[in-house]
């Protein structure tokens, strides 16, 4: 018999099968080599190099998960396709890139607290609850930028959605305040992360999708347009998080069904 225990667990964990593990790894040098390449061709030597260690550190953790799986390194072709041909890998992909891109987000604006987490949304919301009061007794008026969150400033971004004719129109609005970039790497390494998830998603798995989810995936496929607007648009961590914890998690969960890990996990004890 082993100990019991019980730990919590925010936000969306999805059990991840190790398929699922190398194939996010591989998108992620793909998308790290494009940097690469760009900082060459542009003369930017330096970032070129930052890019060219992520990427060997992104290498060594590949070798390291087919290492722990046993397998060859002759085999990672077989795997990758497997992957683009298992709906529940590639859904766990998107999953494992979009966490990504708010990690290197987080970074690359020095946020201070972990996007991923899901439970830092609560502290949010009561810091912009207070923000609120404040404004209220103070009688501001106009349009008044968000608090500071750290080390960074965020920018308010609104996003409206326009129904017409059964299709819906996302458009982002921004104000003139910005968040403060400390890494400038990071940032590049995020926006080249939500070209990479798209594809995943328009080329890969779309098209293996179950039809009668069609309207679940075109929410999904506007959500991940949105992440992508919103890293653009150096949007605020909370826009961030509520586009991928309230909207692009759980459609994932709903159209491809995938696990998630149990709130409580128990262990065995003597």
């Amino acid at each position: 018999m082993n100990n019991y225990f019980y730990q919590k667990s925010y936000a969306h964990d999805f059990f991840v099968n190790n398929d699922a593990t190398i194939v996010t790894l591989v998108e992620q040098i793909k998308g790290e080599t494009e940097l690469i390449n760009t900082n060459f061709l542009s003369n930017n030597n330096f970032s070129a190099k930052i890019h060219a260690r992520n990427a060997a550190e992104l290498s060594n953790d590949l070798e390291g998960n087919m290492t722990a799986a046993s397998q060859l390194p002759s085999d990672m072709a077989q795997i990758y396709d497997t992957g683009q041909r298992n709906t529940t890998t590639l859904a766990l992909v998107v999953a494992n890139i979009v966490d990504e891109i708010l990690r290197k987000y987080g970074g690359a604006f020095d946020i201070g607290y972990d996007l991923t987490n899901m439970s830092n949304m609560d502290g949010m919301s009561n810091m912009n609850s207070m923000r609120s009061m404040n404004m209220d007794e103070s009688n501001m008026t106009g349009e008044a930028a968000h608090p500071t969150f750290m080390n960074a400033t965020s920018v308010s971004t609104g996003v409206n959605n326009n129904n017409v004719g059964g299709v819906t129109n996302w458009s982002m609005e921004v104000t003139n305040s910005t968040l403060g970039l400390v890494r400038i790497h990071d940032y590049e390494t995020a926006l080249v992360l939500t070209d990479k998830v798209n594809e995943v998603f328009e080329e890969d798995l779309r098209p293996q999708s179950p039809v009668n989810e069609t309207g679940n995936t075109d929410k999904l496929e506007r959500n991940l347009e949105r992440l992508g607007l919103a890293i653009v648009s150096k949007a605020s961590p909370e826009t961030l998080m509520e586009i991928v914890h309230v909207q692009i998690h759980p459609t994932l969960q709903q159209i491809y069904n995938l696990k998630l890990v149990r709130n409580e996990v128990t262990e065995s004890s003597d």
